[in-house]
């Protein structure tokens, strides 16, 4: 009865929850927003790059690292001239050294990955390898995302999910969050989604002076060294039949006029990559509260425990003093993935009257107590704080 009326529910939800792309006006279904979409995304990033980090497979040669930011910065430059707001997205770029792999991938919110399967296999080309980022950037533009993890959320597998967990709302919660933000990215998208990411894509790469005959070229590339369709990681998700191949090339001479004028007048790009790593931290930015609020933060440093427990007794001061704005921002600046300073973080947003940022924040700090964090592992330094049992219950609290 209870997966009926959750069925239902989502029906319900799936008929009211049509929107139209930002981009191009096609009608999507989505029943999550977009910045829900970016916040279980940002862990998926990290669950994606850190067993490469921890086998010093993760951005290991500068050389390739600058020719791929210097690539990609370009692209972000003209994504932001389509949706300015993406302004505020935590752009990154990760080379992970896997020559086996033929794949890449854009999350929602601007986190991107290239394996050098795909630079090496193919001998891809500058102009090729914007054609790749360009495609994936597109994806997280056009709100792609949401539109899967929404067609998931729909669909038998999360309603089999949600009326088998448990009773806890925090766990169940959790459970259903990660297995959307996993269909988010990993399965394919729709033809509509595809052919959309291959307008949206080849026109970035052209303003930013990228040659888009590249964009026809590079998959008959990829079809040719794979030998077969499922060989290559990017071909099982981005499908490349003859007619697909056609309709990219009878986008290039639309978009030549847009490359010639790019060369001829390069637009000036901000640097917004250099130096960006998963495994290295980077001062508070302007905007790091904002994304806070929303329930977006994001901490990116697995090596700053040192600077976490030197900065300890100021964090306890903080929250037992209730200063929950100087807490959070002292937490974003030192950047480290703890379970505590994950609740530090839920505590400062249910303080600043953000239930649904705290309760984010929580789920994370429940789910690293039980497994790597400070609290699991040195219990007796947590501040008096009990996890996973407070986040727990302060989940409980705010579901009520």
């Amino acid at each position: 009865m209870k997966r009926r009326w959750l069925a239902g529910s989502l029906l319900a939800a799936a008929l009211a929850g049509c929107t139209a792309n930002p981009i191009t006006g096609r009608s999507q279904l989505i029943l999550v927003s977009e910045s829900q979409v970016i916040a279980q995304s940002s862990q998926a990033y990290r669950a994606e790059l850190a067993p490469w980090s921890k086998k010093g497979k993760l951005n290991n040669d500068p050389a390739l690292q600058q020719r791929i930011n210097a690539i990609t910065e370009r692209l972000i430059h003209q994504a932001i001239r389509y949706r300015p707001e993406t302004e505020r997205w935590d752009w990154q770029v990760a080379v992970i050294d896997d020559p086996k792999t033929v794949n890449a991938f854009c999350l929602p919110g601007g986190r991107m990955a290239i394996y050098t399967g795909l630079i090496a296999k193919l001998r891809a080309t500058d102009d090729e390898l914007a054609q790749v980022m360009g495609h994936e950037i597109a994806h997280a533009l056009a709100n792609h995302g949401a539109e899967k993890m929404s067609v998931g959320l729909a669909s038998d597998v999360l309603v089999g999910v949600i009326g088998a967990a448990s009773g806890n709302n925090g766990q169940r919660n959790q459970q259903v969050g990660q297995l959307a933000a996993l269909l988010a990215w990993q399965l394919p998208n729709s033809r509509e989604a595809e052919a959309e990411a291959d307008r949206i894509g080849i026109e970035l790469a052209a303003r930013a002076g990228f040659d888009p005959k590249a964009a026809p070229s590079l998959w008959r590339k990829m079809i040719a060294e794979s030998g077969e369709r499922g060989r290559f990681d990017w071909l099982s998700t981005h499908p490349a039949p003859e007619k697909r191949l056609s309709e990219l090339a009878a986008l290039v001479p639309q978009m030549e006029p847009l490359y010639e004028a790019a060369k001829a007048n390069p637009p000036v790009v901000q640097r917004r990559l250099t130096g960006r790593s998963e495994t290295t931290t980077s001062p508070s930015r302007p905007d790091d509260l904002t994304r806070f609020l929303q329930g977006e933060a994001y901490l990116d440093c697995k090596d700053c425990r040192g600077q976490f427990l030197a900065r300890l007794t100021e964090l306890q001061r903080l929250h037992q003093n209730r200063q929950w704005e100087e807490l959070a921002r002292a937490v974003l600046a030192i950047g480290q993935a703890e379970d505590l300073a994950w609740y530090y973080l839920g505590a400062a947003a249910e303080g600043l009257g953000r239930p649904l940022a705290a309760r984010r924040y929580y789920q994370l700090a429940s789910q690293l107590a039980r497994h790597e964090g400070l609290c699991a592992t040195t219990p007796e330094r947590c501040d008096g704080v009990r996890l996973p049992e407070a986040a727990e219950k302060a989940l409980g609290r705010l579901l009520k």
